[in-house]
């Protein structure tokens, strides 16, 4: 009997442990916009006094993380219209943007600063828009919060939307070689799930996490090489148009963790 309970016990164990990591990462991006005569450091001030809001929802488990993200030396794209951008991740999306009332109350009474905070912040900048996210692929997390972030909106070419995700699913096991090699710290792909619209930058945005520039120039070309023949039984010529063919990359942009409960 005391086997059998042991073998339910270790069973119950694993069972919860994969489900625990099936469970799907949803993130809630904010893209900020600095109003005429502020500064991206009079923003992060702001968003230094909003951990102190979403270090609290994330201990009441409404979210899993949140962080401020701002552009590295303006390095982007002519298309890009921010000046940073904010997230919020959470694996229930009917929690992702709760801010609890009893909560706000809790907090300005330890804190009466924050009462303000909310026209603070609206007075220095403003969200443009807001993108309901999802992660599809994740070679998992570096832990390296001083990480050079490269981010590209990702847009399928008319009719390849699912020939596109089971590429980039197979182009994962590349990113991994990438990582072993010593070429990047981690990869994501997320796929935004609302708003939907013909006129956005993109559906998808690919995270790519680099230790510093100098990695930008990295020769992994034979990482991809071989990992075309030996993940998708491609040549470099046929990798090469198939990638060409499936998707665009609509916008690109080199960015660092400014501040956050990810640390």
């Amino acid at each position: 009997m005391k086997k059998i309970i042991l073998l339910f016990i270790a069973i119950f164990a694993f069972t919860a442990t994969s489900f625990a990591q099936t469970k799907t990462t949803y993130i809630n991006i904010a893209y900020h916009k600095l109003k005429p005569g502020h500064t991206i450091e009079e923003a992060m001030a702001n968003e230094k006094r909003w951990k102190i809001v979403h270090q609290k929802r994330q201990s009441l488990g409404v979210i899993t993380g949140w962080g401020a993200y701002t552009i590295l030396n303006q390095y982007k794209s002519e298309s890009v219209d921010y000046d940073y951008v904010s997230l919020n991740t959470s694996n229930d999306l009917n929690t992702i943007t709760l801010y609890p009332e009893e909560m706000g109350a809790a907090l300005i009474k330890e804190d009466p600063s924050l009462a303000t905070l909310l026209d603070d912040t609206k007075k220095v900048s403003s969200v443009i828009r807001n993108k309901i996210t999802k992660s599809i692929e994740f070679t998992g997390s570096s832990h390296d919060l001083n990480s050079v972030i490269l981010v590209e909106a990702i847009q399928p070419t008319p009719g390849n939307l699912y020939t596109y995700i089971d590429y980039a699913k197979k182009v994962k096991s590349i990113q991994l070689d990438r990582i072993k090699a010593g070429n990047i710290q981690e990869w994501g792909l997320w796929q935004h799930l609302a708003p939907l619209s013909t006129d956005g930058v993109g559906q998808f945005t690919a995270v790519t996490f680099l230790k510093d520039l100098s990695k930008l120039d990295f020769d992994s070309s034979q990482i991809y090489i071989n990992g075309a023949k030996k993940y998708m039984n491609l040549t470099p010529e046929q990798f090469t148009k198939k990638i060409s063919e499936i998707r665009e990359i609509k916008q690109s942009v080199l960015m660092k963790y400014e501040v956050g409960t990810f640390n």
